[in-house]
C-alpha cells in the first residue's frame, strides 16, 4: 500500500507499507502538534474580541500660562505633557481634550515678538507639542481681534469644536475654519473619536459642545448653547456609541445641560476656575483648576454588548512631583525669555517675592467688574501713593486687570505684570467736581464691563439720589479736585467715558511722568504696585 501526502506544490511517495505507515502517522501527530501550537500563538497575539473597550480622556481647562506658578510648585504645560504620555503608554487610547479658553488673558499675549503681539501663539504652539487633540472655544478666545484668532486656528493641530458659534466673513455665518496652503479646513460642530484595543474591539466616541457668549462680540454670531448642544447630542447617539460633552459654561448651566443629555456620562466643562466634579442623574460633570494646577483623568470602560458605560473620574493636581516633558519645556523656556526681556525693562527681578497674603486677592472679572475687591484695592491706593501732587482720589478702569484669577501665598513681581499687562503711565488731573462726578456716574454706569471703575478715598451712598464722597466730603461740582488715573483712561476710549479727554473744558492741568523716568514711579502702573506691596510685606 502506498500513502500520498499532497501538498500544493510538491508531493511524498511513502513505499514499505508497514514501516512507511508508522512514519507517516509519526509525521502527522507532529504536523498536528506543530499546527496546534501554532494555533495557540495566533490566538495569545489576536484575542478574540471581546466586546468590551477602555478609553482614557486627559482634561484641562482654563490655561492661562505655560509655565509654573507659585514659585515653580504647581502647573505648567510641560508637566501635563508628562502625564499625557504616560497615560498614553498605559493605553493608546487617550485623548487629551481643553474646555476652552486659552489664547487670552496673559501676560505674554499682550508682549510684541518678531514686530506683533503674541496674542495666544505660544499657547498654541506649546498645546501642538504637548498632544491636545480637541479644545472647545472659551469666551476669552474672542477677546482677540478676528485676524489673529483665525492666525491661531491655522496654526493648530488640535481640533475646534465650534458648536453654537460661527464666524460672520462678511455677516455671512460660517464654520470657523483653518486655512493652509489655500485650502480651508472647516472646524465642526461637533467630533468623532473612533478607538480601537487590541482585541479588535471598535467604538465611537461623540463629543458635543456648548460655550457660553459671556463676552460677545461683532465677527461671532452666537447660538442659544442648550438647543444647540441637545441637537448635536441627538444626532452623535445616531451615529456613536458613547456620548460625551466638552463644554465651556458656568457649572449652573453645565448642570443644566446634564439635565437635558441624560445618556452622557460625561460632560467635562471650563469657565469656573476651580476643580469641581457633581453628577445629574447618571452624568458627572467635571471642572479642572485654571492654569493646570489640576487636570481630570476620566476612564471610561465601555461594554459594547449591554451598552453599559463605567465610569471612573480621577482629579489630578499638576505639582513639580510630576517632571516636565524635555521637549514641551524647552518651547516654555523659549517663550519665557522673550517675556523676562521684556519684564526686566521694568523692574530687575521678575521672580522676587514682593507680597504674602493669605486671603486671596481677587482679580476675577466677574467679581472686580462688578464690585470692589481687595486687588482693586491694592491697585488704586498703589496709585495714590504715587502721586505727585497729593491727589485726593484714584480712579482706575477695572479693564487693566486682566488675570481673571486670584492670587495667594507668595506673590511675586511677575504676578503684578500678570494682573496688570498692559501697563502704562498714571497721570495727576486737576479737574472740576462736577466733571469728577460725571466720570464716577459713567463707571458706575458700567458695572459689568471693563469700564467699570476702581477707586480710592472714593465712595458712593444711595441718599439723596446718590452722591459721590471723597473722603467722608460730597463731591462738589464748582470745586476743584486733583486725582489721579490711568493715562489710558484719559484717552476717551472706554466705554461711556468718551467725554474724558485732556481737551475736556473740566479738566483744568493734566501732570505726567517724564519719558523715561524710571525713578517716577508714575511711569508704570505696575511699579507704582510693586513698590505698594514691597512696603507692606
Amino acid at each position: 500500500m502506498v500513502y500520498i501526502w499532497q501538498e500544493p506544490h510538491f508531493q511524498i511517495k511513502l513505499a514499505c507499507p508497514m514501516r512507511s505507515y508508522f512514519t507517516f502517522v509519526a509525521a502527522m501527530l507532529i504536523a498536528l502538534l506543530f499546527a496546534a501550537c501554532d494555533t495557540a500563538r495566533k490566538l495569545s497575539t489576536n484575542p478574540v474580541d471581546d466586546q468590551i473597550i477602555e478609553l482614557v480622556f486627559l482634561h484641562i481647562n482654563d490655561v492661562y500660562e505655560i509655565a509654573p506658578l507659585e514659585n515653580g510648585k504647581v502647573g505648567g504645560m510641560a508637566r501635563i505633557a508628562t502625564v499625557f504620555q504616560q497615560l498614553q503608554a498605559e493605553n493608546p487610547n487617550t485623548l487629551f481634550v481643553h474646555a476652552g479658553d486659552f489664547l487670552n488673558p496673559s501676560l505674554l499675549g499682550t508682549l510684541k515678538f518678531e514686530g506683533q503681539r503674541i496674542q495666544g501663539r505660544q499657547m498654541v504652539e506649546v498645546m501642538n507639542a504637548s498632544g491636545v487633540e480637541v479644545v472647545a472655544f472659551g469666551n476669552h478666545e474672542f477677546d482677540l481681534k478676528a485676524k489673529d484668532l483665525l492666525a491661531r486656528l491655522d496654526e493648530s493641530d488640535f481640533t475646534w469644536i465650534c458648536a453654537n458659534l460661527r464666524y460672520l466673513e462678511n455677516g455671512r455665518p460660517v464654520p470657523f475654519f483653518k486655512e493652509k496652503g489655500g485650502v480651508r479646513y472647516q472646524q465642526p460642530d461637533y467630533y468623532i473619536w473612533e478607538a480601537k484595543d487590541a482585541d479588535g474591539t471598535s467604538v465611537k466616541v461623540g463629543i458635543f459642545g456648548a460655550t457660553v457668549p459671556a463676552n460677545p462680540v461683532d465677527y461671532v454670531q452666537y447660538d442659544d448653547p442648550y438647543r444647540k448642544a441637545q441637537e448635536d447630542y441627538q444626532a452623535l447617539l445616531a451615529q456613536t456609541d458613547v456620548v460625551v460633552g466638552l463644554t465651556h459654561l458656568e457649572m449652573i448651566q453645565d448642570l443644566k445641560l446634564a439635565a437635558l443629555t441624560p445618556k452622557a456620562p460625561l460632560i467635562m466643562g471650563g469657565h469656573d476656575h476651580d476643580h469641581q466634579i457633581d453628577t445629574v442623574g447618571r452624568t458627572v460633570v467635571a471642572k479642572a483648576d485654571a492654569n493646570v494646577k489640576s487636570a481630570y483623568i476620566h476612564r471610561l470602560k465601555i461594554d459594547k454588548r449591554s451598552g453599559e458605560v463605567e465610569l471612573n473620574s480621577e482629579w489630578l493636581p499638576i505639582t513639580d512631583e510630576i517632571e516636565a516633558a524635555p521637549s514641551v519645556e524647552a518651547i516654555v523656556d523659549k517663550w519665557k525669555t522673550i517675556q523676562d526681556n521684556a519684564i526686566t525693562q521694568v523692574v530687575e527681578d521678575p521672580y522676587e517675592v514682593v507680597y504674602v497674603t493669605q486671603q486671596p486677592l481677587d482679580g476675577r472679572e466677574a467679581t472686580i467688574r462688578d464690585h470692589p475687591t481687595n486687588l482693586g484695592t491694592i491697585i488704586t491706593e498703589s496709585a495714590l501713593q504715587a502721586s505727585r501732587n497729593a491727589a485726593g482720589a484714584s480712579v482706575i478702569n477695572s479693564g487693566s486687570v486682566r488675570i481673571d484669577d486670584q492670587l495667594a501665598g507668595k506673590v511675586l513681581a511677575i504676578d503684578v505684570f500678570r494682573c496688570l499687562p498692559f501697563g502704562g503711565a498714571l497721570v495727576d488731573v486737576r479737574l472740576k467736581g462736577s466733571l469728577l462726578r460725571e466720570v464716577l456716574d459713567a463707571g458706575r454706569a458700567n458695572r459689568g464691563t471693563g469700564g467699570y471703575l476702581m477707586y480710592s478715598n472714593i465712595e458712593y451712598t444711595s441718599a439723596d439720589k446718590g452722591t459721590w464722597l471723597i473722603e467722608g466730603e460730597p463731591v462738589q461740582g464748582d470745586r476743584e479736585y486733583w486725582i489721579v488715573t490711568s493715562d489710558f483712561l484719559l484717552t476717551g476710549l472706554e466705554t461711556r467715558l468718551d467725554f474724558f479727554t485732556p481737551d475736556n473744558p473740566g479738566i483744568l492741568e493734566i501732570d505726567r511722568p517724564a519719558k523715561g523716568d524710571a525713578g517716577d514711579l508714575r511711569s508704570d502702573i505696575r511699579r507704582a504696585v510693586i513698590d505698594y506691596l514691597k512696603k507692606r510685606r
